[in-house]
């Protein structure tokens, strides 16, 4: 019985990626509770995997932006890991870089998983199943580890612990902040333009869950996003002027939704734990909510959510209109998908059909669900 000492563990993708990579490792953690596991992470989400119960080493890898450097950086990396003397490692999501790394660094046993349906899983030792099928990423990476022999059922959640002191930390900061109730996350901000529900949207849930809940709004965006932020205060501030006659009603409601901005990721799920519920685009935050263990609403426009939501829709429901032909960019047998970074022949129908209503009524199941109640202030 193959029994590792030391397993290499690789995954070098995006937020949401590397969040959802958390429930494999937990598997290979059951199955190899003595064996030492090192994981190689890109570095900017390195921080998601502290504290977690599977990871007993860290090393972050710095993406370099030509072929020439990746491949020096790859090749230094290969070198130092090689020393570790691996008996197994495990590459989720390889890229040519990554496969190089995993074959390079000398362990026997190598589970190697190209998710494109045609490529071969190349350097890997064994036969990664369910290749070519339709699934989940996180069901992807399960078949990753389930090429050891492991039998691992469908339907396992991602999760990133945080520990009582960073929780607190969160809660002092809302207080700080003078926030106060039950508090509405909000994801305003997506990979393009494409995947992003009209900011005045948005800003109208956000002024009807302060009204309805007597709660506070915290909105999630990254730098660079400072003009969808903009825009979606300036929504809120015309909108209040609709809403409340009063200029203090209005200033009082304006001052219980505020944004934070590109908070370091421990914080930002601590933030996310102490959210009643979080409301958002089809996005890296979302992913870490869910693993946090906060309950999700996901908008989603140009892609389906399938490949993307492999969550319980009754704790973790979405929005998404079936149907639209102008989702054509996918190869044949595959889901819809429409990669545009701007709509206009089509009116971004895909987001724009979602309407406010409906979403709202979706966030008032939901706080019904969760027993959220306002908050009486004297």
């Amino acid at each position: 019985m193959f029994a590792p000492r030391k397993i290499l563990a690789i995954k070098l993708r995006a937020l949401g990626d590397t969040i959802l990579m958390t429930a494999p490792l937990l598997e290979l953690r059951r199955a190899y509770p003595d064996a030492e596991i090192h994981v190689v992470v890109t570095d900017l989400w390195a921080p998601l995997l502290e504290n977690h119960p599977a990871v007993d080493r860290i090393i972050p890898y710095q993406r370099h932006p030509s072929a020439t450097s990746r491949a020096k950086a790859i090749a230094r990396l290969a070198i130092d890991l090689r020393k570790q003397k691996y008996d197994c490692v495990v590459n989720f999501h390889a890229s040519p870089s990554s496969s190089a790394l995993a074959y390079a660094v000398g362990a026997k046993v190598r589970a190697i998983h190209f998710h494109g349906h045609r490529d071969k899983n190349r350097y890997s030792t064994t036969v990664v199943p369910g290749k070519g099928e339709l699934k989940p990423v996180i069901e992807r990476d399960m078949d990753t580890v389930r090429s050891l022999g492991l039998a691992i059922p469908a339907g396992s959640q991602p999760a990133v612990f945080l520990d009582e002191s960073e929780i607190a930390r969160a809660r002092t900061r809302i207080g700080q902040m003078g926030l106060f109730g039950p508090i509405l996350g909000l994801g305003i901000g997506a990979s393009r333009n494409t995947k992003i529900w009209p900011l005045e949207r948005f800003a109208a849930v956000a002024i009807r869950w302060c009204d309805q809940y007597r709660g506070s709004v915290v909105v999630y965006h990254a730098r660079g996003e400072e003009a969808v932020s903009r825009k979606f205060f300036d929504a809120v501030d015309r909108k209040l002027v609709e809403w409340y006659a009063d200029p203090t009603a209005r200033k009082a409601v304006r001052a219980r939704i505020l944004a934070e901005v590109q908070l370091p990721l421990r914080l930002l799920g601590s933030m996310l734990k102490t959210n009643s519920l979080y409301l958002g685009n089809d996005s890296g935050p979302k992913h870490l909510a869910v693993a946090v263990g906060t309950p999700t609403i996901t908008l989603f426009g140009p892609e389906d959510p399938f490949e993307w939501h492999p969550y319980p829709l009754d704790r973790h429901p979405i929005h998404y209109i079936e149907g639209l032909k102008c989702r054509n960019d996918q190869e044949p047998g595959f889901k819809p998908w429409c990669g545009l970074h701007e709509c206009v022949l089509e009116e971004h129908r895909c987001m724009r059909f979602l309407t406010e209503d409906e979403v709202y009524r979706t966030v008032e199941r939901m706080a019904e669900k969760l027993e959220v109640r306002p908050e009486a202030r004297k």
